[in-house]
């Protein structure tokens, strides 16, 4: 981390040197678990135009990203928010947390674990629109998604969510969704009407997507 320091301290003396005006963004990105995914925001976060530099620690989370005047921080929150599965958090922001027990009273949220194939329509609920949020213990991508799910409970009449995990890449309900739904990743979102018509799915950490489909009905 201080040789990233160093360099980057280089490359604002260089920018300044030749009369560019500079902003240094320090922010956190939630979600990350290995060097592919510091690849991957890396390289989002370098289509921005006019971003001069990017430095990702990956055991601090945290990112060091030098830019023109032009560039603004929702300019990169929006690349790695809606290009990747992960979430970036700047001073004052913080990730919703999941519902307790006391604000779950009264809502219709069932779990669904073993990573057996499932059959939809047994889930379906007269009235409601039913989210499935298709996850793992194992997926930092998922913690991060999954209670802004529960949480659109809290704001949206006649929902109902089934949480499910997965397991594991090799389980039955794996291979189900694959074939059927094309599963590209997780977190990965279906959701239905009270008829078990699929009123669409959802790739990623997008709660936007969720709430726009949901929306249609």
């Amino acid at each position: 981390m201080k040789r990233r320091l160093v360099t980057l301290t280089l490359l604002i003396s260089t920018l300044v040197a030749f009369g560019q005006t500079i902003k240094t963004f320090e922010f956190i990105i939630e979600g990350m678990t290995c060097q592919s995914c510091v690849n991957t925001a890396t390289r989002m976060l370098k289509q921005v135009g006019g971003v001069d530099s990017v430095s990702i620690d990956l055991d601090s989370k945290q990112a060091i990203v030098i830019a023109d005047n032009n560039v603004t921080e929702d300019d990169l929150k929006n690349a790695i928010d809606t290009k990747t599965n992960f979430e970036a958090l700047f001073a004052g922001d913080t990730l919703p947390a999941p519902l307790t027990e006391k604000e779950k009273e009264g809502l219709d949220i069932k779990t669904i674990t073993g990573g057996d194939k499932i059959k939809f329509k047994d889930h379906l609920v007269q009235g409601k629109v039913i989210i499935f949020d298709f996850y793992a213990d194992w997926c930092a991508p998922c913690s991060v998604f999954s209670p802004k799910v529960e949480r659109l409970m809290l704001d949206i009449d006649d929902l109902a969510l089934r949480k499910v995990d997965i397991v594991d890449w090799k389980s039955n309900l794996t291979k189900q969704l694959t074939k059927e739904y094309k599963l590209p990743a997780l977190p990965f979102t279906l959701i239905f009407d009270d008829q078990g018509n699929l009123l669409g799915k959802v790739n990623g950490n997008d709660i936007e997507k969720v709430k726009e489909i949901i929306a249609t009905k």
